[in-house]
């Protein structure tokens, strides 16, 4: 009985020791505003990778800019904003960092492809990307509205996360809108030379009248 009884509290202690001993998967949670308002919260791992573009409109970064936001225009610069960050207790020796443009837009400068060493617990690492708008013969003609997403990819020992970020680009056909300065005065002078011929036709129609009926009479 003795036995049976000290086997079974070795067999705890063990347990306990186990818990104890075995470091748990550590984990965080990134929230973000969603295209069309409200926000959405997703549970990541050790590795947390962020994706922001600047808001020209409210002078911030913000996670994404929808159609009811600021709307690109052909040749405009966007800036993107790439947070990485260590949310475990352990250091990531190397973390590799993937960035992909959406549709419609060039390069400019950063990097789309980089690499962080050593990227310690708690430390978080940011790099800018800044690209443009294609011009405006690029961009598609059945279109006045592009809605689409930037795609950023992290990964680091088994770890790995993923994030977007939406921008809209507006396509602005110019054209004429308003009058040019000399339509208004231009208007104006038909309308009084109108009007003057019109006075002169019937002054002219109604002397010629009278002096019918004065022949007629005579």
């Amino acid at each position: 009985m003795k036995f049976k009884f000290n086997l079974i509290v070795f067999l705890l202690s063990l347990a306990i020791l186990n818990i104890i001993l075995v470091r748990p998967s550590l984990a965080s949670v990134r929230c973000e505003t969603q295209y069309g308002g409200g926000q959405v919260c997703i549970k990541t791992g050790e590795l947390q990778i962020n994706k922001k573009v600047w808001d020209p409109q409210n002078q911030t970064f913000v996670d994404n800019l929808g159609i009811t936001s600021y709307k690109f225009t052909a040749n405009e610069e966007i800036t993107f904003q790439i947070e990485v960050k260590n949310v475990g207790d352990e250091t990531f020796d190397r973390v590799n960092v993937q960035d992909t443009l959406p549709n419609y837009l060039e390069f400019s400068s950063g990097k789309l492809s980089f690499e962080i060493d050593n990227l310690e617990p708690g430390e978080t690492e940011t790099r800018e990307i800044k690209a443009k708008v294609v011009s405006i013969n690029q961009l598609p003609n059945d279109k006045t509205l592009i809605c689409d997403v930037n795609n950023v990819e992290g990964w680091a020992n088994d770890e790995k996360d993923k994030d977007t970020a939406q921008i809209c680009i507006e396509k602005r056909v110019l054209g004429i809108t308003n009058l040019p300065p000399t339509g208004p005065k231009d208007w104006l002078i038909v309308s009084l030379s109108s009007l003057l011929s019109g006075t002169l036709a019937i002054y002219f129609l109604k002397n010629s009248q009278k002096k019918i009926q004065r022949e007629v009479k005579i």
